[in-house]
Protein backbone atom coordinates (compact mmCIF):
# COMPACT_ATOMS: atom_id res chain seq x y z
CA UNK A 1 0.00 0.00 0.00
CA UNK A 2 1.09 3.57 -0.67
CA UNK A 3 1.50 5.47 2.59
CA UNK A 4 -1.10 8.08 3.47
CA UNK A 5 -3.89 7.24 1.01
CA UNK A 6 -5.96 4.74 2.96
CA UNK A 7 -9.11 6.53 4.08
CA UNK A 8 -8.16 9.72 2.21
CA UNK A 9 -10.79 11.65 0.27
CA UNK A 10 -9.62 12.14 -3.31
CA UNK A 11 -11.43 14.30 -5.86
CA UNK A 12 -10.56 13.42 -9.46
CA UNK A 13 -11.93 15.54 -12.31
CA UNK A 14 -12.38 14.02 -15.75
CA UNK A 15 -12.78 10.67 -13.98
CA UNK A 16 -15.12 9.19 -16.56
CA UNK A 17 -12.40 7.94 -18.89
CA UNK A 18 -8.69 7.75 -19.64
CA UNK A 19 -6.15 8.99 -17.13
CA UNK A 20 -8.87 10.24 -14.78
CA UNK A 21 -10.61 6.88 -14.69
CA UNK A 22 -7.32 5.04 -14.13
CA UNK A 23 -6.43 7.48 -11.35
CA UNK A 24 -9.78 7.01 -9.62
CA UNK A 25 -9.32 3.24 -9.71
CA UNK A 26 -5.78 3.48 -8.37
CA UNK A 27 -6.81 5.68 -5.44
CA UNK A 28 -9.67 3.34 -4.59
CA UNK A 29 -7.32 0.35 -4.70
CA UNK A 30 -5.22 2.18 -2.09
CA UNK A 31 -8.28 2.48 0.14
CA UNK A 32 -9.14 6.10 -0.66
CA UNK A 33 -12.67 7.44 -0.95
CA UNK A 34 -13.03 8.76 -4.50
CA UNK A 35 -15.20 11.61 -5.70
CA UNK A 36 -15.38 10.97 -9.45
CA UNK A 37 -16.17 14.23 -11.24
CA UNK A 38 -17.04 14.29 -14.93
CA UNK A 39 -19.23 16.27 -17.31
CA UNK A 40 -20.64 12.88 -18.37
CA UNK A 41 -22.58 11.76 -15.32
CA UNK A 42 -23.09 8.23 -16.64
CA UNK A 43 -19.35 7.82 -17.23
CA UNK A 44 -18.63 9.04 -13.69
CA UNK A 45 -21.12 6.53 -12.32
CA UNK A 46 -19.58 3.74 -14.39
CA UNK A 47 -16.14 4.59 -12.99
CA UNK A 48 -17.46 4.46 -9.44
CA UNK A 49 -19.13 1.12 -10.16
CA UNK A 50 -15.73 -0.38 -11.04
CA UNK A 51 -13.87 0.92 -7.98
CA UNK A 52 -12.41 -1.72 -5.68
CA UNK A 53 -10.88 -1.10 -2.29
CA UNK A 54 -11.33 -2.29 1.26
CA UNK A 55 -13.85 0.12 2.76
CA UNK A 56 -13.37 2.71 0.02
CA UNK A 57 -16.42 4.71 -1.02
CA UNK A 58 -17.13 6.23 -4.41
CA UNK A 59 -19.22 9.30 -5.15
CA UNK A 60 -19.99 10.18 -8.80
CA UNK A 61 -20.70 13.85 -9.48
CA UNK A 62 -21.79 15.20 -12.87
CA UNK A 63 -20.01 18.53 -13.20
CA UNK A 64 -18.90 20.99 -15.86
CA UNK A 65 -15.62 22.23 -14.36
CA UNK A 66 -15.68 25.32 -16.56
CA UNK A 67 -18.48 26.68 -14.36
CA UNK A 68 -17.38 28.03 -10.98
CA UNK A 69 -20.78 27.40 -9.40
CA UNK A 70 -20.46 23.72 -10.36
CA UNK A 71 -17.19 23.40 -8.42
CA UNK A 72 -18.82 25.11 -5.46
CA UNK A 73 -21.46 22.38 -5.54
CA UNK A 74 -18.77 19.69 -5.68
CA UNK A 75 -17.17 21.21 -2.58
CA UNK A 76 -20.50 21.13 -0.74
CA UNK A 77 -21.05 17.49 -1.74
CA UNK A 78 -17.60 16.57 -0.44
CA UNK A 79 -18.16 18.39 2.82
CA UNK A 80 -21.56 16.76 3.32
CA UNK A 81 -20.33 13.27 2.46
CA UNK A 82 -16.88 13.24 4.02
CA UNK A 83 -16.31 16.50 5.87
CA UNK A 84 -13.05 17.22 4.08
CA UNK A 85 -10.90 16.77 0.97
CA UNK A 86 -7.36 15.36 1.12
CA UNK A 87 -6.40 15.13 -2.55
CA UNK A 88 -7.46 17.10 -5.62
CA UNK A 89 -6.49 15.89 -9.09
CA UNK A 90 -7.23 18.53 -11.72
CA UNK A 91 -7.35 16.25 -14.75
CA UNK A 92 -10.38 17.36 -16.78
CA UNK A 93 -9.37 18.77 -20.17
CA UNK A 94 -10.49 19.27 -23.75
CA UNK A 95 -8.21 19.34 -26.78
CA UNK A 96 -10.15 21.59 -29.11
CA UNK A 97 -9.36 21.57 -32.80
CA UNK A 98 -5.71 21.18 -33.74
CA UNK A 99 -4.23 23.94 -35.85
CA UNK A 100 -2.67 27.40 -35.56
CA UNK A 101 -4.24 29.98 -33.28
CA UNK A 102 -4.94 32.13 -36.35
CA UNK A 103 -7.48 29.53 -37.46
CA UNK A 104 -9.05 28.91 -34.04
CA UNK A 105 -12.74 29.54 -33.56
CA UNK A 106 -13.48 31.85 -30.63
CA UNK A 107 -15.85 29.32 -29.06
CA UNK A 108 -13.11 26.68 -29.14
CA UNK A 109 -10.62 29.10 -27.59
CA UNK A 110 -13.04 29.81 -24.77
CA UNK A 111 -13.80 26.14 -24.19
CA UNK A 112 -10.16 25.06 -23.99
CA UNK A 113 -9.21 27.86 -21.61
CA UNK A 114 -12.37 27.48 -19.51
CA UNK A 115 -11.99 23.73 -18.98
CA UNK A 116 -8.23 23.23 -18.93
CA UNK A 117 -7.20 26.30 -16.97
CA UNK A 118 -10.20 27.88 -15.28
CA UNK A 119 -11.48 24.44 -14.29
CA UNK A 120 -8.28 23.81 -12.33
CA UNK A 121 -8.40 27.29 -10.81
CA UNK A 122 -12.01 26.84 -9.68
CA UNK A 123 -11.18 23.40 -8.29
CA UNK A 124 -8.38 24.81 -6.18
CA UNK A 125 -10.44 27.82 -5.10
CA UNK A 126 -13.30 25.76 -3.73
CA UNK A 127 -11.74 22.43 -2.69
CA UNK A 128 -8.40 23.41 -1.17
CA UNK A 129 -10.20 25.25 1.68
CA UNK A 130 -11.52 21.80 2.71
CA UNK A 131 -7.97 20.46 3.02
CA UNK A 132 -5.93 20.26 6.18
CA UNK A 133 -2.23 19.68 6.72
CA UNK A 134 -1.05 16.87 4.48
CA UNK A 135 -3.35 17.83 1.62
CA UNK A 136 -2.17 17.45 -1.94
CA UNK A 137 -3.07 19.00 -5.31
CA UNK A 138 -1.93 17.44 -8.57
CA UNK A 139 -2.49 19.35 -11.81
CA UNK A 140 -2.38 17.18 -14.93
CA UNK A 141 -0.45 19.18 -17.51
CA UNK A 142 1.30 17.80 -20.60
CA UNK A 143 4.73 17.32 -22.11
CA UNK A 144 3.46 19.91 -24.59
CA UNK A 145 3.98 22.54 -21.90
CA UNK A 146 7.64 22.63 -22.98
CA UNK A 147 7.74 20.65 -26.24
CA UNK A 148 7.04 22.50 -29.50
CA UNK A 149 4.29 20.74 -31.44
CA UNK A 150 2.68 21.91 -34.64
CA UNK A 151 -1.02 22.64 -34.27
CA UNK A 152 -1.17 22.38 -30.48
CA UNK A 153 -0.61 26.04 -29.51
CA UNK A 154 -3.91 26.60 -27.72
CA UNK A 155 -3.97 23.33 -25.76
CA UNK A 156 -0.29 23.55 -24.83
CA UNK A 157 -0.69 27.16 -23.71
CA UNK A 158 -3.18 26.04 -21.08
CA UNK A 159 -0.90 23.22 -19.97
CA UNK A 160 2.08 25.56 -19.70
CA UNK A 161 -0.05 27.86 -17.57
CA UNK A 162 -0.89 24.92 -15.29
CA UNK A 163 2.80 24.21 -14.75
CA UNK A 164 3.51 27.85 -13.90
CA UNK A 165 0.49 27.99 -11.58
CA UNK A 166 1.62 24.80 -9.86
CA UNK A 167 4.96 26.30 -8.89
CA UNK A 168 3.39 29.46 -7.46
CA UNK A 169 0.64 27.58 -5.67
CA UNK A 170 3.24 25.42 -3.96
CA UNK A 171 4.46 28.57 -2.21
CA UNK A 172 0.93 29.87 -1.58
CA UNK A 173 -0.04 26.77 0.41
CA UNK A 174 3.23 25.53 1.90
CA UNK A 175 2.47 27.17 5.25
CA UNK A 176 -0.83 25.25 5.33
CA UNK A 177 0.99 21.94 4.91
CA UNK A 178 -0.53 21.44 1.45
CA UNK A 179 1.69 20.29 -1.40
CA UNK A 180 1.02 21.23 -5.04
CA UNK A 181 2.59 19.39 -7.97
CA UNK A 182 1.99 18.71 -11.66
CA UNK A 183 2.27 15.63 -13.82
CA UNK A 184 3.07 16.05 -17.52
CA UNK A 185 2.21 12.91 -19.47
CA UNK A 186 3.77 12.14 -22.79
CA UNK A 187 1.71 10.10 -25.24
CA UNK A 188 -0.73 8.09 -23.13
CA UNK A 189 -3.20 5.94 -25.02
CA UNK A 190 -6.77 6.74 -24.00
CA UNK A 191 -10.25 6.36 -25.49
CA UNK A 192 -9.51 9.45 -27.60
CA UNK A 193 -6.79 7.55 -29.46
CA UNK A 194 -8.70 4.27 -29.62
CA UNK A 195 -11.55 6.01 -31.42
CA UNK A 196 -14.12 3.70 -33.00
CA UNK A 197 -12.08 0.54 -32.44
CA UNK A 198 -13.82 -2.00 -30.24
CA UNK A 199 -13.15 -5.35 -28.61
CA UNK A 200 -10.12 -7.28 -29.85
CA UNK A 201 -9.26 -4.57 -32.38
CA UNK A 202 -9.00 -1.98 -29.62
CA UNK A 203 -6.97 -4.32 -27.42
CA UNK A 204 -4.53 -5.07 -30.26
CA UNK A 205 -4.15 -1.38 -31.06
CA UNK A 206 -3.35 -0.50 -27.45
CA UNK A 207 -0.94 -3.41 -27.13
CA UNK A 208 0.91 -2.41 -30.29
CA UNK A 209 1.38 1.19 -29.19
CA UNK A 210 2.29 0.46 -25.57
CA UNK A 211 4.83 -2.24 -26.46
CA UNK A 212 8.34 -1.04 -27.45
CA UNK A 213 8.58 -0.77 -31.22
CA UNK A 214 10.90 0.83 -33.75
CA UNK A 215 10.07 4.50 -34.15
CA UNK A 216 7.99 4.55 -30.98
CA UNK A 217 8.04 7.74 -28.85
CA UNK A 218 10.77 8.44 -26.31
CA UNK A 219 13.69 6.42 -25.06
CA UNK A 220 11.32 3.55 -24.22
CA UNK A 221 9.97 3.62 -27.80
CA UNK A 222 6.37 3.19 -26.75
CA UNK A 223 3.31 5.06 -25.53
CA UNK A 224 2.07 4.90 -21.95
CA UNK A 225 -0.95 3.18 -20.51
CA UNK A 226 -3.23 5.46 -18.46
CA UNK A 227 -2.41 3.37 -15.40
CA UNK A 228 1.25 4.42 -15.66
CA UNK A 229 0.27 8.08 -15.41
CA UNK A 230 -2.07 7.24 -12.53
CA UNK A 231 0.86 5.64 -10.69
CA UNK A 232 2.78 8.92 -10.84
CA UNK A 233 -0.25 10.89 -9.65
CA UNK A 234 -0.75 8.45 -6.79
CA UNK A 235 2.89 8.84 -5.73
CA UNK A 236 2.68 12.64 -5.66
CA UNK A 237 -0.51 12.47 -3.60
CA UNK A 238 0.99 10.12 -1.04
CA UNK A 239 3.16 10.61 2.04
CA UNK A 240 5.99 9.04 0.05
CA UNK A 241 6.26 12.39 -1.76
CA UNK A 242 6.14 14.42 1.47
CA UNK A 243 9.18 16.50 0.44
CA UNK A 244 7.99 17.07 -3.12
CA UNK A 245 6.15 20.28 -3.97
CA UNK A 246 6.20 22.75 -6.85
CA UNK A 247 7.46 19.99 -9.13
CA UNK A 248 6.38 19.11 -12.65
CA UNK A 249 6.93 15.37 -13.02
CA UNK A 250 7.33 14.48 -16.70
CA UNK A 251 6.07 10.96 -17.32
CA UNK A 252 7.01 10.64 -20.97
CA UNK A 253 9.13 7.53 -21.39
CA UNK A 254 12.32 9.52 -21.77
CA UNK A 255 11.09 12.33 -23.97
CA UNK A 256 9.11 12.40 -27.20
Amino acid sequence: MTRGLEGAVAVVTGAGAGIGEATARRFAAEGAHVVAVDIDGEAAAETVATLTGDGAEGLPVETDVSEEAALERVARRCEEAFGRVDVLVNNAAVRGEQGPVTAADSAVIDAVIDVNLKGAIYGVKHLVPLMGEGGSVINVASIGARLPREGWSLYDATKGALVAMTKDMAYDHAADGIRVNAVSPGWAITDYHIGEREGDAADRYVEELTTPHEGGPGALERAARPEEIADAICYLASEEASYVTGTNLEVDGGGL
